[in-house]
């Protein structure tokens, strides 16, 4: 009877042991989810910031977008107006100097229709300067 006491004993130590065993075990896998959820808060705060700083970003990049567009239009009617106002008076001085329409084209970039118009006002100008 003594044999079966101390077996019994012997087995409930040993159930005891795996038992702690197990709880350490548990108790180690508990810590380590523990970490990763506190890892896991602080990765979704970082990417709610990241998110928004990309939403700040992508607005600031539209407003220099539009202001880049605003400027590259303005540029182009400031090169237009330049073009425009420069290149007929110029074309009239080469028209007064004999020049002819293609060159009055080819010289100061104007269409054929430009040109034509400014040949008439030469013309014209030339007519009421002559004496009668």
């Amino acid at each position: 009877m003594s044999l079966i006491v101390i077996m019994e004993l012997l087995l409930t130590l040993g159930l005891a042991y795996v038992i702690y065993h197990q709880r350490q075990q548990l108790l180690d896998v508990e810590k380590r989810l523990n970490i990763l959820s506190q890892s896991m808060d602080q990765h979704q705060l970082e990417q709610a910031a990241v998110v928004n700083a990309d939403l700040v970003f992508a607005k600031k990049l539209a407003e220099i977008n539009s202001q880049l567009v605003s400027m590259d239009n303005q540029l182009q009617s400031l090169e237009t107006k330049r073009d425009n106002d420069g290149g007929y008076q110029h074309a009239l001085k080469i028209l007064e100097m004999g020049g002819n329409k293609d060159e009055i084209i080819s010289s100061c970039h104007l269409s054929n229709a430009e040109a034509e118009l400014l040949m008439n006002l030469h013309a014209y100008r030339a007519v009421i300067k002559t004496p009668a």
